[in-house]
């Protein structure tokens, strides 16, 4: 039986989603580096910008800047119109020069008036130590990106921007403040693209994970389909019991190897005929019960013993019609069981009375048998009184056989197996049985194939003696026609077949399944325990006796003899040679 591979499943799962978690976090991480880049480069851009702005500022400044009477700055007409094309040029908040305090001295604001800029303590802390400083600072509601840097006072000549109380000038800072609004706007506008290409690449990404997850579930699934549809498939062809699946049509629509072999099918099977072309007993077999509760059924076909149940089975779906699924169960062996075990039973019971009465008879039977020849003596010539006697002494024989043969069946016996000679066996066989061949004038053929075969010579000679006397009772009753007996031997695939045919008028079916029933007999004076004695050997030899008859065509019966096993052949050749030394 086959089994999913659930760990193969898994980690394919677990495969797809760090891929997916790698793509995703890549992006991220390159979507946030493209955007800092972005960023900077935008700083620097209103670095470089500011600068400009800054030095041509400068320049104009130290050409138009003039001091009055009181050491106030004041500027030309060119510096005032300087500072209108920067304002018109919307890049430029505001133009200015501050202390180290950020007190504001200039502006290029349309007012024109002084004022203060107030700029956070680090920016003037850098700007008083380094000369320069540049950043972002809010401007009212504006945010402004603002670059200072020290005037150098031997570039500004006899100019004075402010005095301190002990009349020196002070350091004076140039700033200059650009406008960020367009600079934030296309800031935003490469943000929201650069997201919007990023969420589509993930989402990309995701639509491909799920189709492709889709895709190896799908093939995953067809996968277990296919193994489950082998695996149902191998389990069918397997089973012991037969299954046959039959259409509303009257069509086999499947059969599996177990069905063909039980129903003895030939050519290809089962498969594709209709019940109507197929052989009468087979047709009885896969026939629809009367009624849909029926269970179980018995029945028989070609000598095999048969359970069948059928079962109606309702379509799958609108276009799948309504089938009939037969099981059949083939019982032949387990009715042989039961049988040996109904045999074992019955020997059972002859045994209890065999072993209770055997005792009690054979005391006052010896003691008749001894009186009777006393009379046969007493009466010697004298008629009828002798015959009597003798009769007397018969029938006691008779009877002690009989408790002998209880006794037999009755008791377990040992049999040593040893390569026996079939020929000189018959033939002490048809010494014995002589007299009667000769009275009645019956044939006996011999005709070997194996000569030789592994039993216990005792047992076996008896059981062919039973055999030989049955066929000639059978055809002493037997009216005209050829009177003869064959012994024969044949090899088999495991063993040695030995047969006692006759030519005898036959038996019925049902006498010949009784026939080795112990007291079974059809002979006016039989005792019914000659071919009860012969299947109690056989089974003690591990083999098996048969019955091939028919009313008319005679009697054979077949004795099979398994092979040999070495070791137990080696262990009696042994104990023969110890026997004999």
């Amino acid at each position: 039986m086959e089994v999913a591979d659930y760990k193969r499943e898994r980690s394919t799962l677990i495969i797809a989603v760090l891929t997916l978690v790698t793509v995703g976090l890549s992006l991220i991480v390159s979507t946030g580096q493209v955007l800092s880049q972005q960023e900077e480069a935008g700083t620097q851009h209103l670095i470089l910008a500011s600068r400009s702005v800054l030095q041509a500022v400068d320049s104009s400044l130290r050409r138009n800047m003039t001091t009055d009477a009181q050491g106030g700055a004041t500027f030309g007409a060119g510096a005032a119109e300087f500072f209108r094309e920067l304002e018109q040029s919307g890049e430029v908040l505001f133009v200015g020069l501050i202390d180290k305090h950020g007190g504001r001295v200039l502006t290029s604001r349309s007012s024109g008036e002084s004022g203060t800029i107030l700029f956070p303590p680090d920016a003037l802390r850098t700007l008083a130590q380094t000369g320069e400083w540049h950043g972002r600072v809010g401007f009212g509601l504006a945010s402004a990106y603002v670059y200072g840097k020290r005037i150098i006072p031997g570039n500004t000549g006899s100019m004075s921007i402010a005095r301190a109380e002990t009349g020196e000038p002070l350091p004076a800072f140039l700033v200059v403040g650009l406008d960020m609004a367009k600079h934030q706007a296309i800031y935003r506008k490469f943000r929201q693209n650069a997201l919007f290409q990023a969420a589509y690449i993930l989402g990309a990404a995701v639509l491909i994970w799920a189709l492709a997850m889709g895709l190896i579930k799908r093939r995953e699934m067809a996968g277990k389909a296919r193994q489950l549809e082998r695996f149902q498939v191998k389990l069918l062809d397997n089973l012991p019991d037969g299954l046959v699946t039959i259409g509303e049509n009257g069509t086999i629509l499947a059969a599996n190897p177990a069905a063909n072999g039980i129903l003895q099918a030939r050519g290809e099977g089962l498969a594709g005929k209709l019940l109507d072309d197929l052989p009468d007993d087979i047709l009885r077999c896969l026939a629809a019960p009367e009624t849909e509760t029926a269970g179980w059924r018995q029945d028989s076909v070609r000598g095999a013993h048969l359970e069948i149940l059928s079962v109606r089975m309702p379509g799958s779906s609108e276009t799948d019609d309504a089938s009939r699924l037969v099981i059949i169960r083939d019982r032949t062996q387990i009715r042989t069981l039961e049988k040996s075990l109904s045999d074992a039973e019955k020997l059972a019971a002859v045994g209890t009375l065999a072993a209770g009465v055997a005792h009690e008879i054979r005391n006052p039977l010896s003691a008749l048998r001894g009186f009777a020849q006393y009379f046969a003596k007493k009466f010697k010539d004298r008629h009828p009184e002798e015959v009597y006697a003798q009769t007397m002494v018969r029938e006691a024989d008779r009877l002690n056989r009989v408790i002998t043969d209880l006794l037999y069946l009755a008791r377990p016996r040992r049999v040593t197996p040893r390569l026996v000679r079939l020929r000189a066996l018959v033939s002490e066989v048809e010494d014995l049985v002589r007299f009667d061949l000769d009275e009645r004038k019956v044939n006996m053929v011999v005709s070997l194939g194996p000569e030789e075969v592994w039993a216990d010579e005792d047992t076996l000679k008896q059981a062919v003696l039973n055999l030989v006397l049955n066929s000639l009772d059978a055809l002493k009753e037997t009216d005209g026609g050829a009177r003869q007996v064959d012994v024969a031997s044949g090899l088999a695939k495991d063993g040695v077949w030995l047969f006692v045919r006759d030519t005898a008028n036959g038996m019925t079916k049902e006498q010949a399944e009784q026939a080795f029933e112990p007291f079974y007999t059809t002979k006016k004076k039989g005792t019914g325990l000659g071919l009860a004695l012969v299947h109690k050997t056989m089974r003690d030899h591990g083999g098996k006796a048969i019955i091939d008859t028919a009313p008319g065509h005679g009697t054979t019966v077949g004795l099979f003899f398994p092979d040999h096993d070495d070791d137990v052949a080696d262990d009696t050749n042994e104990a023969d040679a110890e026997r004999d030394s």
